[in-house]
């Protein structure tokens, strides 16, 4: 083949999966000569096809079954990875010679894919243009006048293309291209029982730029003034925003000291390589740094850095300065005082309440002292829910009822003033009432959902002595939610009561675990109490909660009269138990735990009320010879319970004559003592006018 003309290697390429046809054309007939295979045969010409192997070309042994010749071409009926290379034709007679190779590329599909990566075709489009997106190099296997059998899949999968998109056999359509209409589109062509597979690409980008580039930092038009310290490392970093302007357009980021490039500069001053920080669509933000080993005093200069593209430059400017160090540690120290203030309010946060309680017990002033008021609170629940006799009590009544005046009293040495326990019922029950509120520093309003719902705090709206109390603030309401009481009737006179009340706390309890000592509930209710030197007491000194309302002035005259009544009744000759004297009258004592009892005008008591208006306390009664007892009063007229079993004095309902001084006179003695409920009360009209609301 020496002395051809050798036409190198064609630039078409041939691109075809294994296991699908491919047509390899001599590229003479196409590109270099002004004849077709026709006209040379006709000339007497020959084609001659070869196959590169390396530096050497072997001719090409047509066997018919996979590989053929067929005039200008080389058919492959089945691609392998073997046939991958150069084919070479010659076209010549004995005085002519002239040849051209071809490449062709065999590829296997990618993995999961129905096409290869390496050989797809690529496509671009802006976002928002339209975009036809068809099938490449399968001419050569449509016959004439015959429409061929195509369908198109996108990612491998046949999809549900959108009303807009247009899918021809050979085509496709896309009027206003989105983004996500990126991806690999593959055209399949039923060529006899073999399939041809070509994919492309669809690669949506913006839409060009018409502006430069955008300096992000330095800012473009304002001199940024760096701190630093002589000696030390440095980075100086510039970010710059490029708009699409086309694939084969690189970003151009260069920094300056003044009118000189960083080649210039000293040996220590370099730039990084440029970096792409983000890209969508073809914009990106790009980010060039210009590193100093070790900064020098000459360093400290303005640097400029530039960006350009083939609209128009861009740039911002950094000025290096040596760093004020007394500055510096002024920063440091305001720095160091914010942190402290920020865990401290952290910890007053967290510890607001047990702060504010060390602070008022150690250094506090005590609120009652010269106040003129009796008692430390007044509890506005102690009412018992004749309907829920005989149910077990829930878990809020016992809280209300039992649990939270017992801690107030006898572990905080508050005095509580309980209206059920406190109050004697009289014709003015109303304004004895109105007058204990007046002698309390605090009230407090348990909410449970049965209160609410029984409109027990009615009162405080009704009266017009306690509602001005309230609005104008004179005394401290503290307000206990037991639940969520949205859903209970009445809420909403509950929330216009929160509004009416000038001088208002509300705590939240939440259920048993509230009642531990340590819980923060407790710690709450004692911060919104009265600030109170606190005496410590005994055990033995801490008197029942019944007996610190108006009976425990009367204390030691019950004890009296208990004596005297027993040492006049029939009673056996005393015993000595462990050194104690027990007494006991002769008569059965009532069991008030069963019994009900007249109070008057048709009213009775039943066991649980009963609990209301009988308090206990333990004692130790010393020998008493009976000659020394006072005489006794008539046992009709003086009504109360005598002593228990264990050393425990039963009171119940001191007639009002004895709460004045005086012993009524009565010709009954030596009858039988009896409890007559009726006896010591006047008639409960005002107790009865406000059942309803207490």
């Amino acid at each position: 083949m020496d002395g051809c003309i050798d036409w190198s290697v064609d630039l078409k390429e041939y691109h075809v999966l294994a296991g699908e046809p491919v047509r390899v054309k001599c590229a003479l007939f196409y590109s270099y000569i002004r004849t077709n295979y026709t006209m040379a045969t006709n000339a007497k010409l020959r084609l001659i096809w070869y196959k590169n192997k390396g530096d050497a070309e072997e001719p090409i042994i047509f066997s018919g079954h996979r590989l053929s010749k067929e005039d200008d071409s080389i058919w492959f009926r089945s691609a392998e990875m073997e046939d991958n290379g150069f084919y070479t034709c010659v076209l010549r007679n004995s005085t002519y010679c002239m040849k051209v190779s071809m490449s062709m590329t065999v590829e296997e599909s990618d993995e999961g894919k129905c096409f290869s990566s390496k050989i797809r075709h690529l496509e671009k489009a802006e976002i928002t243009h339209s975009k036809m997106i068809t099938c490449p190099d399968i001419e050569d296997y449509m016959a004439p006048y015959i429409q061929p059998q195509m369908t198109w899949y996108k990612e491998c999968e046949r999809v549900e293309w959108r009303s807009s998109i247009t899918v021809n056999t050979t085509h496709i359509w896309i009027p206003e291209v989105e983004e996500g209409d990126g991806g690999n589109y593959t055209c399949e062509l039923q060529y006899g029982s073999r399939l041809v597979r070509r994919t492309t690409q669809l690669k949506v980008t913006a839409l060009q730029t018409t502006q430069p580039p955008k300096v992000l930092f330095p800012p473009e038009r304002q001199d940024t003034v760096i701190e630093i310290t002589p000696g030390m490392p440095l980075s100086l970093d510039c970010k710059a925003f490029f708009g699409y302007s086309g694939e084969n357009r690189r970003p151009i980021i260069y920094w300056m000291k003044g009118e000189k490039f960083v080649e210039e500069l000293a040996g220590h001053i370099k730039e990084s390589e440029v970096r792409i920080l983000r890209e969508h669509l073809g914009e990106k933000e790009v980010q060039l740094s210009l590193m100093f080993d070790a900064v020098e005093e000459a360093d400290l200069a303005n640097y400029t850095c530039y960006v350009e593209n083939h609209i128009g430059r861009r740039s911002g400017s950094a000025i290096l300065q040596k760093k004020d160090m007394y500055r510096l540690e002024l920063a440091g120290g305001l720095g160091v005082i914010l942190l402290l203030l920020g865990v401290l309010t952290a910890l007053y946060k967290c510890y607001n309440l047990e702060i504010m309680l060390c602070y008022r017990r150690h250094f506090g002033s005590d609120e009652t002292e010269d106040d003129n008021k009796e008692y430390d609170a007044y509890l506005s629940y102690t009412k018992v829910d004749l309907d829920s006799l005989g149910r077990t009590s829930s878990d809020e009544e016992t809280f209300a009822l039992e649990i939270l005046p017992d801690v107030l009293e006898k572990h905080y040495g508050y005095k509580l003033f309980i209206p059920d326990r406190d109050l004697i019922p009289s014709s003015t029950y109303i304004e004895d009432l109105a007058r204990s509120v007046e002698q309390s520093r605090r009230l407090i309003i348990v909410l449970t959902p049965e209160f609410v719902a029984k409109r027990g705090w009615s009162i405080f709206q009704i009266e017009t002595r306690l509602h001005s109390m309230l609005v104008t603030g004179e005394i401290k309401v503290i307000m206990i939610e037991c639940a969520d009481l949205k859903n209970v009737i009445n809420y909403q006179e509950v929330e216009a009561l929160k509004h009416t009340i000038k001088v208002l706390s509300i705590i939240k309890w939440r259920g048993p675990k509230s009642n531990e000592l340590s819980s923060k509930f407790w710690k709450q209710v004692v911060y919104e109490m009265p600030a109170k030197r606190r005496e410590t007491l005994s055990r033995r000194q801490v008197m029942d909660s019944g007996e610190q309302g108006l009976f425990g002035d009367l204390q030691t005259t019950v004890s009296t009269i208990a004596m005297t009544t027993t040492s006049a009744s029939l009673a056996p000759p005393n015993e000595s138990r462990h050194g104690h004297h027990q007494v006991a009258l002769a008569t059965e004592i009532p069991d008030y735990n069963q019994m009900t009892l007249p109070l008057g005008g048709g009213h009775t008591a039943t066991a649980a009320q009963m609990r209301h208006f009988c308090r206990s306390y333990e004692f130790q009664l010393p020998p008493q010879p009976s000659s020394l007892s006072p005489p006794l009063p008539p046992p009709s007229t003086v009504q109360f319970s005598t002593l228990g079993p264990g050393g425990r004095h039963v009171y119940c309902n001191i007639p009002m004559t004895l709460l004045n001084g005086q012993v009524p006179q009565s010709s009954t003695l030596g009858k039988k003592p009896e409890l007559h409920l009726n006896s010591t009360f006047v008639p409960l009209t005002s107790r009865e006018l406000s059942s309803d609301i207490w």
